[in-house]
């Protein structure tokens, strides 16, 4: 059942998916995320909202890894998609739990958008129209800090690189 799209994803829980951040990007569980997110973007709003409360906390773990990743990603590959994925995959949660866990990482998406030459309030808003309010709320409030809050550093990380090229990577 669509309702259960997430919690019946095993394979998504943090047990599961040690060390997944740090991999190289892209794994075979970065496509299995991102399978997962486009079959939960074309449900309807009242299926969506469900499949997302029934996310579990052991899952939302690996969800915040795929987004980082994603931030990455979409700066190598030039692609606008993958911010708006990563962005549905740090929200997708509602923000239930320990936010300042997501409020991080918004950072990188927001510098992903600018590095790309896109506008960070389109394409914020294209993940937020999908969310749960309180997340879908924080993207948007995200945008209206101050530039010196929304820098990498401000959120403990920098731009650098790995064997495969640009790469976020955390200062904490």
């Amino acid at each position: 059942m669509t309702a259960y799209l997430f919690s019946s994803a095993d394979w998504l829980k943090a047990e599961n998916n040690k060390g997944f951040g740090a991999l190289p990007i892209p794994q075979p569980r970065d496509a299995a995320i991102t399978q997962l997110l486009q079959a939960w973007m074309v449900l309807d709003e009242p299926t969506r909202k469900i499949a997302a409360e029934n996310i579990l906390e052991e899952q939302r773990f690996t969800l915040l890894g795929y987004s980082e990743r994603m931030a990455s990603l979409a700066v190598r590959k030039h692609d606008q998609e993958l911010i708006i994925l990563g962005l549905l995959a740090l929200g997708v949660d509602g923000w239930r739990d320990d936010w300042r866990d997501n409020a991080a990482i918004i950072t990188l998406h927001y510098d992903a958008v600018k590095k790309l030459g896109a506008s960070p309030e389109s394409t914020f808003e294209k993940a937020a129209i999908l969310l749960p309010a309180k997340s879908a709320n924080a993207l948007r409030s995200f945008l209206r800090r101050s530039a010196e809050d929304k820098k990498l550093e401000a959120m403990g990380y920098v731009a650098g690189t790995d064997a495969d090229g640009f790469r976020y990577k955390r200062t904490w």
